[in-house]
């Protein structure tokens, strides 16, 4: 076996866990015995078969009951294991999803239900999704096969651990030092205020287009830092920290935001609208919206970027004012808009 392929084995761990929680369910015959609760963790009946407590039992023993359970920790599915102690045949259709996610993805589904009389595991395998990272199951349960209650001990989930998000966490953080610590940097960058940002060409022209192409006319021996202009320190940092974490600082000025979403494109770097756009969502309030609202149109200056309108910010800000109009209207800020910014802005809201 190569060491390459050690790596990988140790990459991925088998992980089996059983249920951690219980997040919805349709009934249950009582809240302790039989309760949806009783599903949590490792058997409890099984082997075992019949009517006995400390499995889920229904309340209803209808056609649509059903429960949603939570594991621990997520992890790319290989199997789901099913411990029906009463009835066994009931569950219709298993479904799947991270906890992040809204929508469910259907693992296995069978048009109607069926009855045994003994206990079994019901394995269903999870080829259909097994490259997404789940840790919500969905059981949807018919009874009328039964006529009865279709008592389920616990649920298993096995799947595959990857150790190589927090191996990325750890890299990111990494790379975030290397971007505060100038030792062996080797191209130094100067902003319009003079402000000096250190950097690795290597990472630079790896990740990005605008950097390639940049260096291609500074060459390594140029010892002159390289001048950056129409853009500030600060959304020119946020820039380098994208390239070198794939994200930019959780908070940050709306104006820093509204300066990345003008710069995106020109770096080739789409992603940092989206996630300056975000942070905006957030900052967005009674106070600076108006002032939001001004600086997303475009501006009278020599900056070309400046002239870009960023229709988003301003399609956030109108929904926003339309929403609070009295607040909005009585503020300062408010008062302060020119004769033709005021009745821009009046024509969008109404």
């Amino acid at each position: 076996m190569t060491e390459s392929n050690n790596d990988t084995l140790q990459t991925w761990k088998r992980d089996e866990q059983w249920v951690s929680r219980v997040i919805q369910y349709s009934s249950q015959y009582n809240d302790n015995t039989w309760s949806a609760n009783q599903i949590i963790g490792p058997p409890k009946v099984y082997p075992r078969y019949g009517d006995l407590n400390g499995a889920w039992a229904q309340g209803h023993r209808a056609a649509d009951e059903y429960i949603i359970v939570e594991f621990e920790r997520a992890v790319f599915p290989d199997q789901i294991d099913i411990y029906e102690t009463y009835n066994p045949g009931a569950v219709v259709k298993v479904s799947a999803r991270n906890g992040n996610d809204n929508d469910w993805i259907t693992v296995w589904e069978t048009p109607s239900p069926h009855t045994e009389a003994h206990s079994r595991i019901f394995t269903v395998p999870c080829s259909n999704i097994s490259s997404r990272e789940i840790n919500q199951i969905r059981l949807d349960v018919n009874c009328t096969a039964a006529g009865s209650w279709c008592e389920i001990d616990c649920v298993k989930l096995v799947g595959y651990a990857s150790h190589r998000g927090s191996s990325y966490k750890e890299l990111a953080t990494n790379l975030k030092q290397l971007l505060l610590n100038d030792y062996l940097a080797d191209v130094f960058f100067q902003l319009d205020d003079e402000q000096i940002i250190p950097s690795y060409r290597n990472i630079l022209s790896s990740r990005c287009i605008y950097f390639e192409q940049l260096f291609d006319e500074y060459p390594l021996d140029n010892n002159q830092p390289i001048r950056i202009k129409n853009i500030s320190y600060e959304a020119f940092y946020q820039i380098l920290h994208f390239i070198y974490t794939e994200t930019i600082e959780p908070v940050l000025p709306y104006t820093i935001c509204l300066e990345l979403m003008r710069n995106a494109e020109e770096y080739y770097l789409s992603p940092i609208y989206n996630e300056a756009f975000m942070i905006l969502k957030k900052l967005i309030n009674k106070i600076n919206v108006v002032n939001i609202f001004v600086d997303s149109q475009s501006s009278s200056n020599d900056n070309q970027q400046d002239k870009i309108i960023l229709n988003d910010a301003i399609n956030l800000c109108v929904e926003f004012i339309q929403k609070n109009r009295r607040d909005v209207y009585q503020s300062e800020q408010i008062q302060s808009l020119t004769k033709d910014m005021l009745l821009q802005l009046i024509q969008l809201v109404l």
